[in-house]
């Protein structure tokens, strides 16, 4: 049996759609655990109702305690040989914990994972891991998983997505290391429990078929400024706790400086809240060449160019001529003030930011922009600076870090 733990927040709007998911799944021997962590929208009630509908449904009423206390409710509950979750607001492909137990039965191995498809709107684009499909061993996994498995050789590209959503676990492989992630993380809740347990597997198999569904909106990417001081402390706690942690691990391969970089490319997008002097800088962090009070076009509407608009919008600190992104059509209708990349050449500006943290992406959309607009008003964030000591005692990671 498959046990499913579905941590539910008030997401009412897409839960029947994630629970229809789970019941319509050509693999039949599953045990569906909703976690309703005090959820105040009506989600409460519709786990009762689908409760009453199918008995493979168990559902958990509990106090508001984050998405790490649901999934240890749920994993406590939990009976079966087979552990896997799914987000309350996401839902899944008929056929995915059919296709992903015959791989692992076949394969002989402890964790299966699969791509996912990121959907936008109406919009779905498929991503997959950054390690080819195939059966990795533990001589395999310390040779060609592990020295790329959080971060590959450029900052940033993925190997293994840290999401416990995308995979299937055998049960005595996930248990502890679910349990030992700390409940006072909010963020980077997955990679705290999946690369300490990728780490101790003996074997995994890796799927390039998206059968995962992780919805997009405005409600999920960051699109407000949170309190500096307990954005601060939540990621010390989430360093800490996790550098702790591969620390224990070490002699099977030392994560901690990949680890190290997986911070930094969680931190870079929320640099105003985390970078200590950050109001200081007398240019945008990390773009070395804008100037503050800068007229820009900000190029990239994802979760950093959220952060970066609204941060700048309510600051001030350089002004934005135009906000623009190539999926323009779906990020309007989401209600963000988006346009199409199209208005570049009507607007006055001093530089065109690119919003984008993933190496290739940011890359290629550098190349396209030099071919139209001057070079040299064309910024991509600079990694040099992201990585030097200055910027890295900023954001606290460095020992001697105030």
């Amino acid at each position: 049996m498959i046990s499913v733990i579905v941590p539910i927040y008030n997401v009412k709007a897409y839960l029947s759609q994630c629970i229809e998911s789970l019941l319509c799944q050509a693999y039949t021997d599953l045990e569906i655990i909703l976690v309703d962590d005090g959820s105040t929208d009506g989600s409460s009630a519709l786990c009762e109702e689908y409760r009453k509908k199918d008995s493979r449904i168990r559902v958990i009423h509990k106090e508001n305690g984050g998405l790490v206390s649901a999934r240890k409710a749920g994993l406590r509950m939990a009976e079966g040989a087979y552990i896997a979750y799914v987000d309350g607001d996401d839902f899944i492909e008929p056929d995915m914990y059919e296709r992903m137990y015959a791989e692992l039965i076949k394969q002989a191995v402890d964790v299966v994972m699969c791509g996912r498809f990121e959907d936008t709107g109406d919009v779905s684009r498929e991503v997959f891991h950054g390690i080819p499909e195939g059966r990795y061993g533990k001589e395999e996994l310390l040779k060609e998983v592990y020295p790329r498995m959080i971060v590959k050789d450029a900052f940033f590209e993925w190997g293994i997505f840290p999401g416990v959503w995308d995979k299937l676990f055998r049960r005595e492989c996930l248990e502890r290391f679910q349990h030992e992630v700390d409940e006072r993380i909010v963020m980077g809740e997955d990679a705290a429990c999946t690369y300490p347990c990728l780490l101790n597997a003996e074997s995994i198999y890796i799927m390039k078929k998206c059968l995962y569904h992780y919805r997009q909106s405005t409600a999920s990417m960051v699109k407000r400024i949170p309190d500096c001081v307990q954005e601060r402390e939540q990621f010390r706690i989430l360093y800490e706790m996790v550098d702790k942690s591969l620390k224990k691990y070490a002699d099977i391969f030392d994560l901690r400086s990949q680890w190290k970089t997986y911070l930094l490319f969680l931190m870079v997008p929320r640099a105003c809240s985390l970078y200590r002097g950050y109001e200081k800088l007398p240019y945008l962090f990390p773009f070395p060449a804008v100037e503050k009070e800068s007229s820009i076009i900000l190029y990239g509407a994802g979760a950093y160019g959220q952060r970066l608009y609204y941060y700048l919008e309510k600051t001030g600190f350089c002004s934005i001529t135009a906000w623009v992104d190539r999926n323009y059509k779906e990020l309007r209708s989401m209600g963000l003030p988006v346009e199409s990349p199209e208005v570049i050449p009507g607007v006055s500006y001093d530089a065109i930011v690119i919003a984008n943290t993933y190496e290739r992406s940011r890359k290629a959309l550098y190349q396209d922009l030099i071919g139209k607009y001057p070079k040299e008003k064309v910024h991509m964030p600079d990694v040099e600076l992201i990585f030097s000591e200055e910027s890295m005692k900023a954001f606290g990671l460095t020992e001697n870090a105030g």
